[in-house]
């Protein structure tokens, strides 16, 4: 500003030159030294000693009311330090005063203006932020309240239909031919046959906090086939899936169990309980690990009296990598170890599984494309049998699935509309295709065969 340059060239010449610095007790002994309490204050506040500054300019200003340099330098001081009662009281001495030019005074003038200004928008700026805060505490305490009416529980229903056409479901060898006693015979069963499946689910969804969740799930199945009476099943199974996903693991506890009541045969009761992790190394690759312990148990009965001999236990683990093109678009590979334990020797094995899959999300659903290479050695042969080489099954899956939801595949096409509430109900009815292709090379001949299947299923889930 216009009149602080003027003091400042006033003062210069005013104080002229010191090469030394003023203490504070050559202050005290010279009190009303004009020259040298003025050398004083310039050199405490170029020191930022704004306290000693403004201390000495009011001692000064008392002493000599008149002088209009100093009352300039006090308010340049109250200015800077942002002392308002103090620059307001200044700005009304210097207007009523009659040795100031009103030059000088209109410069002062638009200080009191612009400290007005300044006010004003200290003001604005603060009851902005008070009202963002309110805002803010107000939807705030609307979200607690929301969060306290919504139940932590998500509760559902599942009604499926699944059909399976199958190319060899009895598993018949290739060459009609089956070891048995030592001697080669014919072999016979049913090859083609489809199979439909009925499944009704109940589940819950327990979030416990952001980052964990509790899944449980109970259902019954009932499967028919044309021909192969004997997988004819009721089957209740029971779910119960603990989920932990922390910044760089996603950790899922699993436990299931189910019953098969086969129409004409055996039934069968299985559990299995299994813990897994996901680690992201980074954001595209995620290492894959788990362990896996587990039982299978039949009844045996005057039918089936060799039943028992096939119980077994199980445990085993995982280990592969996920790599991610883009969140919708992966590979990944795994290797699976399972060691089983029979109460009859050759019905135990190790198996040892390599799986590679390919995944890709479109707009009408989801591809999958997976293949896998099992060998599986027997613990030893089989006396029914009698095979000299003991037993060594391989075998070689290839599956293509896809699956999604009706809504995308309805939604992919712009020729008929989908209004919003059927859209809501086909996001809700998913389905699911897939083809399968199993190659299987055994020691035994009845375990030389080749089937393929192709499944098509529909499931509706309704929220309560």
């Amino acid at each position: 500003m216009k009149f602080f340059l003027y003091f400042t060239i006033l003062l210069a010449i005013f104080t002229g030159k010191s090469f030394s610095e003023i203490t504070f007790l050559e202050i005290l002994k010279n009190p009303t030294d004009l020259r040298l309490n003025l050398q004083y204050a310039k050199e405490q506040e170029i020191k930022g000693e704004y306290k000693s500054v403004t201390a000495t300019l009011e001692r000064l200003n008392s002493l000599y009311p008149k002088n209009i340099d100093l009352k300039l330098y006090l308010l340049s001081i109250s200015i800077k330090t942002d002392s308002t009662e103090k620059t307001l009281n200044l700005i009304q001495e210097i207007q009523s005063s009659d040795q100031i030019s009103d030059d000088v005074k209109k410069q002062v003038a638009q200080v009191f203006d612009d400290m007005n200004k300044k006010k004003i928008d200290k003001d604005a700026i603060a009851k902005k932020k008070e009202r963002e805060e309110t805002q803010l505490a107000a939807a705030d305490q609307k979200q607690q309240a929301l969060a306290k009416t919504q139940s932590s529980w998500t509760w559902y229903t599942d009604v499926g239909y699944t059909n399976v056409l199958h190319s060899n479901i009895g598993n018949v060898s290739e060459t009609k031919r089956q070891l048995s006693g030592g001697t080669n015979q014919p072999m016979s069963g049913i090859e083609g046959d489809n199979g439909t499946t009925l499944k009704n689910t109940y589940g819950a969804i327990y979030q416990i906090n952001p980052s964990s969740n509790l899944s449980l799930s109970a259902s019954h199945a009932t499967s028919a086939f044309n021909r192969s009476k004997s997988d004819e099943n009721d089957t209740q199974s029971f779910s119960a899936t603990y989920s932990k996903f922390l910044e760089r693991n996603s950790i899922t506890s699993t436990y299931s169990g189910s019953e098969g009541k086969n129409f004409n045969a055996a039934d069968t009761i299985t559990q299995s309980l299994a813990l897994d992790n996901r680690f992201a190394l980074t954001e595209k690759h995620k290492i894959l690990t788990g362990i896996n312990i587990g039982q299978t148990n039949g009844n045996q009965n005057s039918s089936n009296k060799t039943k028992r001999t096939s119980n077994s236990w199980k445990q085993g683990f995982v280990i592969g990598h996920e790599y991610f093109f883009t969140p919708q678009h992966n590979i990944k590979l795994k290797y699976a170890f399972t060691d089983t334990h029979a109460i009859a020797n050759y019905n135990g094995n190790e198996d040892q599984t390599v799986t590679a899959s390919y995944g890709k999300n479109f707009k009408i659903g989801n591809l999958g494309l997976t293949y896998s290479v099992s060998d599986k050695d027997y613990n030893e042969p089989d006396s029914s049998f009698i095979s000299p080489m003991g037993r060594r099954d391989d075998s070689k899956t290839k599956t293509i699935s896809f699956n999604g939801n009706l809504n995308q595949l309805f939604s992919a096409q712009k020729f008929v509309p989908i209004r919003a509430h059927i859209g809501e109900f086909l996001n809700t009815l998913n389905y699911n295709t897939s083809w399968s292709e199993t190659q299987s090379e055994g020691t035994l001949l009845q375990h030389n065969y080749k089937k393929e299947s192709f499944t098509f299923g529909l499931t509706k889930r309704i929220y309560f």
